[in-house]
């Protein structure tokens, strides 16, 4: 299939017409036009509509000559519109670091650097390269700091590459202008080296020199890609113009005195008289050494200003790259064997065959360049999308655009990506810092297409990216009471009332309310309500008069001290002491009446016997006392009241129960029984309240 690619270059415009076969690039057809007037300059299209009618020209007489339409073209933008910007940047780190960390560190790198050339230039730009150069962790050069440690410091070292927007605008309405599609497009350093350096010699550290009439454009590669561009603003131009001064001839006379005179060795031209005048080598280099040694010293401050060291190796290419004295003076420049730098010819193309003679001088190697681009799609990135509603064209250097190079590409800053969390509330807690966090950001979401991604995601012409607005998180606040522990709050019963009892709480020496918002950086204490003293104190009730005495008795011989009081002051119905520690849900009684201890107080649960009788056909079990009691030597029922010295004495009893024992266990309704005779039966035999029962006895209870 045939291709077209178009070289719009300073001076002219050269398009190609050539397709592959059996892995030859065949050159079908090729048109050089020069232009007229000087509608560009040094790369950058100054007059679109003059620039399209020289591309019509040439698009017009290819598809003449060779019976075609030609709808679509690869291209190229100059390499001296470039600038390549070198950035450090340090951040605080402490910590691991994260790929979030390594994106925003690069995306600062390409901020700053754009912040830098911008106010430098005063033009709009795009990111269409990024390279760190190194990375440092507190000062030592790391090669990947993914999910190393950080204790201070985390610095990256970067280079990154700018096109002024205007550059490629204009190359875009020119192509509009001319009903051209651009298929695809690339940089004409790229051009250059895809021809001139094998793919398998671009893990080294090389540089490309395209030295042209008005600049020296710079391209350096390392580990398989170009990490650098550079240009200064002096060329073969300034060398020709040296010649016209000293020997007082015309520009065409001298560069056609430059590009023979190392062949021929003696040239004969006219001055502006037109007179014939005789030129030896030694003369003509006598002449541009000066300028010669300038071009080439600026060349090399270039080279390693921007690649830090010596390159490997440096090839030229371009009209002005074809003077050895200039090959040896950058060799001797950058400090490298002579050997190290060479230049390349479109004959020494193996795979490009069928050059025309328009194409075959230095300066067709970026015309050549262009072709085998289209031919084997080797464009850098070049996308149109919609972002967030606005059209915009992204160039990228990589072949594969992903979202972050998108947002490189703009001058984004990551951080507008990430929402911030919300700020945090610091204060002590009877002396312990705590740090009460705000609220979680939500970061923003990336759409293609309307299905969400990340930023490693890949980006296709004419996709549709909406980014959403990060929301910042909500700062921390809390009531006193939400940062105290919980178990300090109590809810209890007291006579019956169910209430809430909460801590002391102090701010800052201040006794506050618990439901008092917590301000930042204060110092909270509290004191805990936990002893029923301190809640009957907190609820209003006077204890100075309350007072208890111990009494003294004796149970089967034994001592005991018992607590009398003027008061009652019961938990769950069981005398408790003053500082008895309330639990949750606790009911507490208090009085202030006297307390007072029945016999039973002290018992503890004796063991008793039962015996089931069945009374009125239903079975009933009845407690059957197996001991008596005894105070002060009579006999008394565990009911009765204990007085101060009472000597207790528990004896075992067996004691047979009588009929009239039921009726703890089967009440009788005497009330209902009034005017009615009662009846008893045991067994059968008409009994009455004494008569004797016993385990498995039968009673029936009548009313006559």
């Amino acid at each position: 299939m045939q291709v077209f690619s178009i070289d719009i270059g300073t001076r002219k415009v050269a398009g190609i017409l050539g397709e592959l076969v059996l892995n030859k690039i065949i050159i079908k057809d090729a048109v050089l036009k020069e232009h007229r007037e000087r509608a560009m300059l040094d790369g950058q299209i100054h007059n679109i509509e003059y620039v399209t009618e020289i591309v019509k020209e040439v698009v017009e007489e290819i598809e003449k000559r060779n019976n075609i339409k030609i709808e679509k073209a690869t291209t190229a933008l100059a390499g001296r519109n470039l600038i390549t910007e070198k950035v450090d940047i340090k951040k605080e780190k402490k910590g691991e670091i994260d790929r979030d960390d390594i994106l925003q560190i690069e995306m600062e790198s390409v901020r700053k650097s754009y912040e830098i050339i911008v106010n430098k230039n005063k033009k709009e730009y795009y990111c269409v390269g990024f390279s760190p150069v190194l990375f440092k962790i507190d000062g030592e050069e790391i090669k990947n700091p993914l999910q190393q440690f950080c204790r201070e410091t985390f610095e990256i070292q970067s280079i990154v590459t700018f096109l002024p927007k205007i550059a490629f605008n204009s190359m875009v309405s020119v192509f509009k202008n001319c009903n051209l599609k651009i298929e695809s497009i690339t940089l004409e350093p790229i051009a250059a080296l895809q021809v001139t350096i094998p793919e398998d010699m671009r893990l080294l550290n090389l540089t490309l020199v395209d030295i042209g009439a008005g600049t020296s454009d710079i391209a350096i590669t390392d580990k398989g890609k170009i990490i650098a561009y550079g240009m200064i603003p002096k060329a073969g131009d300034e060398i020709t113009e040296e010649i016209c001064k000293n020997f007082i001839i015309d520009f065409n006379e001298a560069e056609k005195l430059k590009r023979n005179i190392e062949k021929e060795k003696n040239i004969e031209v006219k001055n502006i008289f037109g007179n014939s005048i005789k030129i030896n080598y030694d003369e003509f280099i006598n002449v541009i050494i000066d300028k010669v040694e300038e071009i080439a010293t600026d060349i090399a401050d270039k080279i390693l200003n921007l690649n830090f060291k010596q390159p490997q190796a440096v090839v030229l290419v371009g009209g002005g790259s074809s003077l050895n004295l200039i090959k040896e003076k950058v060799a001797l420049k950058l400090g490298i064997p002579a050997t190290r730098v060479g230049n390349r010819l479109p004959k020494d193309i193996a795979n490009i065959v069928n050059i025309p003679p328009i194409l075959q001088g230095p300066e067709g190697i970026t015309p050549v360049g262009i072709l085998e681009t289209a031919i084997y799609e080797r464009g850098i990135g070049f996308i149109e999308v919609v972002i967030n509603g606005e059209k915009e064209y992204i160039l990228n250097l990589e072949q594969n655009i992903k979202l972050l190079d998108i947002l490189m590409a703009k001058g984004y800053e990551l951080k507008k990506l990430y929402g911030k969390p919300g700020n945090a509330l610091t204060y002590s807690l009877n002396g312990e810092l705590k740090i009460l966090r705000g609220g979680r950001a939500e970061h923003a979401k990336i759409y293609i297409n309307g299905i969400q991604k990340n930023l490693e995601d890949y980006v296709q012409n004419g996709d549709k990216i909406f980014i959403t607005e990060p929301v910042d998180g909500i700062d921390a606040s809390a009531l006193i009471k939400d940062i105290l522990p919980q178990d300090l709050f109590l809810s209890v019963e007291l006579n019956g009332n169910v209430m809430k009892i909460s801590p002391r709480v102090f701010c800052d020496g201040r006794e506050v309310s618990e439901d008092e918002p917590l301000k930042d950086r204060a110092n909270i204490t509290y004191e805990s309500v936990s002893t029923i003293l301190e809640i009957l104190a907190q609820q209003g009730f006077n204890l100075d008069n309350t007072n208890e005495r111990d009494i003294i008795i004796t149970l089967n011989g034994e001592p005991v001290v018992l607590k009398q009081r003027n008061y009652q002051l019961k938990v769950n119905g069981r005398e408790v002491s003053k500082d008895y520690k309330v639990k949750n849900f606790d009911k507490i009684l208090f009085r202030e009446v006297p307390s007072f201890y029945r016999i039973k107080d002290i018992l503890k649960e004796p063991q008793k016997n039962k015996i089931k009788v069945k009374i009125n056909g239903k079975i009933f079990e009845i407690e059957k006392e197996n001991y008596e009691i005894y105070m002060n030597g009579k006999r008394v029922s565990e009911d009765e009241f204990l007085i101060n010295g009472a000597n207790i004495e528990i004896k075992s009893a067996e004691v047979n129960l009588i009929l009239s024992n039921i009726f703890k266990t089967y009440p009788v309704d005497f009330q209902k029984a009034k005017g009615k005779i009662i009846e008893f039966y045991v067994d059968g035999e008409k009994a009455g309240y004494t008569t004797p029962i016993k385990d498995g006895s039968e009673i029936e209870i009548n009313f006559v």
